[in-house]
């Protein structure tokens, strides 16, 4: 893997979640990726999206992320919805399942923690 790469580079892209009713697509592109067990190893990645509602389920894992492009209404588990967009950093703890309404075109870029 490359130690320098572009956060707009569309090339590597597989399919990520489809948004919910099939009203959008998302894909993901891994940028870099921790030394030992796939399973347990720290990542780095961006996730484009279509317009759409993704929701996740709870993970066992950490991810923060960085809006780069778009926007979207984000809830954490049973709080609040926020808004996001360009600049937003958003924290999700272990456990919680995050919930995407993109509204643009969105742009991500994830690290990506186990803990299982």
């Amino acid at each position: 893997m490359s130690l320098f790469t572009h956060i707009t580079a569309d090339t590597g892209l597989t399919p990520g979640l489809e948004a919910e009713g099939g009203r959008g697509k998302s894909w993901r592109r891994l940028v870099w990726e921790d030394e030992g067990q796939p399973e347990t190893a720290t990542k780095v990645a961006v996730w484009i999206a279509e317009p759409g509602t993704y929701a996740y389920p709870p993970r066992n894992l950490e991810e923060t992320f960085v809006v780069l492009e778009g926007e979207a209404i984000c809830r954490l588990g049973d709080g609040e919805p926020e808004r996001i967009g360009p600049g937003s950093i958003v924290q999700v703890p272990k456990g919680v399942a995050p919930w995407l309404e993109v509204l643009s075109p969105f742009r991500k870029v994830a690290t990506v923690v186990p803990k299982p």
